[in-house]
């Protein structure tokens, strides 16, 4: 925690917001001018009727690009002043600011960038979204405590990075509009200059709508470490990665690679591939990338390093073995209530149960399984733990499962699906390799 510092706050990303909108709303005002030059001489005598929508729309493009254009200039200038003052400021779950009456936060997985000034006594960190927070330091070294603390926080219990693409990706929106632009010239040779002009604007939007639609680099990869495992997820889906199936860890120029099981080589770039293209982007942006590629092998060598644990008489008790769903809740249930204690009947104890629950190594099965035999304690110490370890957990679907065991609300369903993944099958006897120093 940084104690009365000199803070100032520039969100850049509001301006950046409207200015797209602006770029945007005049793009498709030029459009909708385009198709209507085409429709009017084919429609004759229902051109009028025709073109009405395109007037309507018109006119609603063209109010929206004025406020824009009249706010732009604001926004930017509001941006640039930004708000200052004296603050306290904390990395926990988030970068947090707090003010006399105000308390704002940044996302430790939004922060990417930073610099120090030239005279040494200022960290300007920038986010994704281009918000920019300058934070005075009394010596450089306390920036890079900073930026240390931000590597290495963790948000509900897990610890999480953005991941980078280390290939150039294909100039598809430049190409795109490369055809777009042959295309006007082709017609132009042949056509007039008014409906070439139209032919060549519609060709450049549906270039425009197929790059967006392609995602061309707005699609955020992430990775998300949690006591069982790490989890890559991106809008396409997750791929969830066990502790107990990575052989190795080798650190690279710009992150880590992985060993699974099974020889497949699982490359996690960490550090900015521009950062080493861009002269500009260096110094603290870089030790910022570093310290995050520092952390998550410090992170996976330990877990991953550990050797198997022995879940015992306590495993044995916790696996399905066939059961349906309901039947083996109502069996884990029985387990740690005390109409289960006779000579009959093995007992599992709470802090047994605890234990399994809490260790990341455990096969996910038996995680679920001691969620499922907690759950019938409602007192709130039991919850508070469930929530907890729920949180730890990167396997999304394992994470539900015991996030609905500790509010009592169980769904068959999801906890199917939580356990017909693959990390949730049982691996007792799996080995684990300790992990050599890169």
């Amino acid at each position: 925690m940084f104690k009365r510092c000199g803070v100032l706050i520039q969100p850049y990303a509001d301006a950046r917001f409207v200015g797209r909108l602006l770029t945007s709303a005049l793009a498709w005002l030029l459009v909708l001018f385009s198709v209507a030059s085409l429709v009017e001489p084919i429609a004759g005598r229902l051109a009028m009727v025709l073109l009405m929508p395109f007037v309507l729309l018109g006119s609603l493009l063209a109010l929206l690009c004025l406020a824009c254009l009249l706010y732009t200039p604001i926004a930017w200038l509001c941006a640039a002043v930004g708000s200052s003052g004296a603050a306290v400021v904390r990395v926990s779950n988030a970068l947090w600011i707090e003010r006399s009456g105000e308390r704002r936060s940044f996302s430790l997985l939004s922060l990417t960038r930073a610099r120090l000034s030239s005279s040494g006594g200022e960290v300007a960190l920038r986010t994704d979204d281009g918000d920019v927070i300058r934070v005075r330091v009394d010596d450089p070294v306390d920036a890079e405590r900073l930026l240390g603390a931000i590597a290495a926080g963790r948000a509900r219990g897990t610890w999480s990075a953005r991941l980078y693409d280390d290939a150039q990706r294909p100039l598809r929106r430049r190409l795109f509009v490369g055809v777009a632009t042959l295309v006007s010239l082709i017609c132009w040779s042949v056509l007039d200059f008014d409906l070439a002009l139209s032919l060549g604007v519609i060709t450049g939007a549906a270039a425009w709508v197929l790059a967006a639609l392609l995602r061309e680099g707005s699609a955020h990869r992430v990775l998300v470490a949690g006591t069982d495992g790490l989890s890559l997820r991106d809008e396409a889906g997750e791929r969830f990665v066990s502790f107990g199936s990575i052989e190795r860890v080798d650190e690279t120029a710009l992150g880590v690679e992985l060993v699974l099981t099974g020889g497949e080589e699982l490359p996690l770039t960490l550090v900015p591939p521009q950062l080493l293209r861009d002269p500009s982007e260096t110094g603290l942006s870089m030790v910022l990338a570093e310290r995050r590629r520092e952390h998550l092998l410090a992170l996976v060598r330990e877990r991953s390093g550990r050797g198997a644990r022995e879940v015992g008489r306590a495993g044995a008790l916790l696996e399905r073995r066939g059961l349906t769903a309901p039947a083996w809740r109502a069996a884990l249930r029985r387990l740690v209530s005390e109409a289960g204690a006779d000579y009959r009947t093995a007992k599992l104890t709470r802090e047994q149960a605890f234990a399994v629950l809490e260790d990341g190594d455990a096969p996910a099965e038996l995680r679920i399984g001691a969620a499922l035999a907690l759950s019938s304690s409602r007192d709130d110490q039991t919850v508070e733990r469930l929530r907890i370890a729920a949180e730890g957990c990167a396997n999304r679907d394992v994470q539900l499962a015991i996030e609905q065991a500790a509010e009592g609300d169980e769904d068959d369903g999801m906890l199917e699906q939580a356990l017909s993944s693959s990390a949730a099958r049982p691996r007792l006897d799996a080995p684990r390799c300790a992990t050599p120093a890169a």
